[in-house]
């Protein structure tokens, strides 16, 4: 989500370094919508899953209203990217921990037993098949809209005059505006989104994967969903096949902390190695890209 967040935004030739706070907050606003539904709306007290889904609905809105806020200030009044983007980060970590405390008292980690975990869907026709069937089915709705997106965006950045516009923007805005396009809109279209796949990232990991909120939920991985889009030439297809591939990263690291002696802190760090990796490689490619243009 984070991946195809930033490459969204990368196209529209926005570096949108906020996404990592906008994860923070998705997670602390699903979750507490979640527990504020079912534990005071009989609806929610009948229906647990019912709360649960609307938190994630909940966190996309915050989302959409983080991307806005950054579009606002970014676009509107030309604030620099990277002190916006700090900006934000700072103070979704920062907030989400002061409500944390003034609403729950708690500082570090709030979980309560009402909250129920995001279903998971089985696919009948997929299960019976070898091997496929194990890797395809049994994941929560957030995970099946992760790929749904990847389609999606697919066809909305290379099949729809949207689409033809962000590219344009992406690659020169002076030109973009010259025929017409209004890069106001489509970059403020952009964000949004950005925004809204964000805070579902977020709800993921609150109420799709766990059932608790921790302080810094996020961890760096909107930062690593910066490196992925990079990394995947910011095509959706590629941003997902790069997300992939820093989950087999973090997933070859947790396995190495069970079956090693390395200290698991030295283990910890290979996701970021390989992210650091990954950007030397992209600036790499890019500078030959530009020498190449130059002969």
């Amino acid at each position: 989500m984070a991946a195809l967040g930033a490459a969204l935004c990368n196209k529209a030739g926005v570096l949108n370094l906020a996404i990592d706070g906008k994860i923070t907050v998705g997670a602390f606003v699903a979750i507490v919508t979640t527990y504020l539904i079912r534990n005071h709306s009989a609806f929610g007290m009948a229906h647990p899953e019912i709360s649960t889904l609307a938190g994630a609905a909940a966190a996309m809105i915050v989302g959409a209203l983080l991307g806005l806020f950054f579009a606002w200030l970014h676009v509107s009044f030309r604030v620099n990217l990277v002190v916006l983007a700090i900006a934000i980060n700072i103070l979704s970590l920062e907030v989400t921990v002061y409500l944390m405390r003034v609403l729950f008292r708690q500082s570090g980690t709030w979980s309560d037993p009402s909250i129920v975990q995001l279903p998971a869907i089985h696919l009948g026709f997929l299960e019976s098949i070898p091997i496929m069937g194990r890797l395809l089915s049994g994941y929560n709705i957030i995970v099946y809209i992760s790929w749904a997106a990847v389609i999606i965006l697919s066809v909305l950045v290379y099949r729809t005059r949207f689409g033809r516009h962000l590219l344009a923007v992406g690659e020169n805005e002076k030109a973009a505006v010259s025929v017409g396009i209004s890069v106001r809109r489509v970059q403020y279209t952009a964000l949004i989104i950005s925004g809204i796949l964000a805070g579902l990232a977020g709800a993921f990991l609150s109420v799709g994967h766990l059932t608790l909120f921790t302080r810094d939920m996020s961890s760096g991985r909107g930062w690593i969903g910066n490196a992925a889009a990079l990394f995947g030439f910011n095509s959706p297809g590629g941003s997902f096949l790069a997300g992939l591939f820093f989950g087999f990263a973090d997933a070859v690291a947790l396995r190495l902390q069970n079956v090693t002696k390395i200290p698991p802190y030295i283990v910890q760090i290979l996701p970021y190695v390989m992210t650091l990796v990954i950007l030397a490689f992209v600036s790499w490619r890019a500078r030959l890209k530009a020498l190449q243009k130059s002969l």
